[in-house]
């Protein structure tokens, strides 16, 4: 009777599974998971109790896709200005370099300063706007930012430099018009007056670049007509560019500035 009671007792146990083994060497089941990524009060995570493949790490939520949308669009953005001026840059290095001159020398100084203008405002734009990323948004950096390009490769062509100049700035108030389009009152929360400051600021941005477009765009056409003065009309549209860039960062300094300040940010024009 007590050999049966002692045998009935041996088989109701379960014998304990042994340890996995990798190379003949026992494994703890919860070394799978990293102590760091454990709570301390949290239960022990076997391997049968990790996500299958393809699993969500995170469900969608929408704070989850403002808090995605905020953090990607304006890396993005900036990374796509970023690869396209280091094209710019580099043409413009090596056409800089093969043909040095007076006419070179100048649209090569006031290329360099337009490309910093481009990632200056597009930097600012980033921090004063934040919405969901669409195909427009997608397209207009490689729109305004592509038009850099021709500009660093005709170095030396006083025709062909000019009128992409022009361009560059014609699709820049193009660019501007959607910006203040696209900018309603809910990006500044209960600051009516620092949404009506950015779009003074892009209303006069606007008009300095459509005043800069007609204004290369007719040194372009002049040394068209005019073959004898290409030096002439060469250093006119580089000192017409540099004046608009001077503009323009002139305006959105003192503006900027002034967003700031209704947050009570610290942010002095040129500091």
């Amino acid at each position: 009777m007590m050999f049966g009671v002692a045998t009935e007792s041996h088989v109701g146990r379960r014998r304990r599974a042994d340890p996995i083994t990798y190379d003949s060497r026992p494994v703890n089941p919860r070394e799978f998971i990293p102590v760091a990524a454990r709570p301390s009060h949290a239960a022990p995570v076997y391997p049968g109790d990790l996500p299958e493949r393809g699993e969500a790490i995170q469900a969608l939520t929408r704070e989850v896709l403002i808090r995605r949308s905020l953090e990607v669009s304006p890396t993005a953005f900036i990374t796509i200005i970023s690869i396209i001026q280091g094209v710019a840059l580099g043409l413009l290095a090596q056409n800089a370099f093969a043909r040095p001159g007076l006419l070179v020398a100048v649209q090569a100084v006031t290329m360099l300063l337009v490309l910093v203008t481009v990632f200056y405002f597009y930097l600012t734009i980033s921090i004063l706007l934040r919405w969901a990323p669409s195909f427009l948004d997608c397209l207009l950096p490689f729109g305004i930012a592509g038009l850099e390009i021709p500009g660093a490769f005709f170095l030396g062509n006083v025709r062909a430099w000019n009128l992409w100049l022009g361009a560059f700035w014609f699709g820049t108030f193009i660019g501007l018009w959607i910006t203040k389009k696209w900018s309603p009152p809910s990006h500044f929360g209960k600051e009516v007056d620092a949404h009506r400051t950015l779009h003074d600021m892009l209303h006069e941005l606007r008009l300095t670049a459509g005043t800069g477009a007609l204004a290369v765009g007719w040194c372009g056409l002049f040394a068209l007509l005019m073959p004898a003065g290409q030096l002439f009309w060469g250093l006119l549209g580089a000192g017409m560019v540099l004046a608009t860039v001077a503009m323009v960062v002139a305006r959105t300094e003192l503006r900027s500035s002034q967003i700031h300040a209704h947050y009570g940010v610290n942010r002095p024009p040129f500091n």
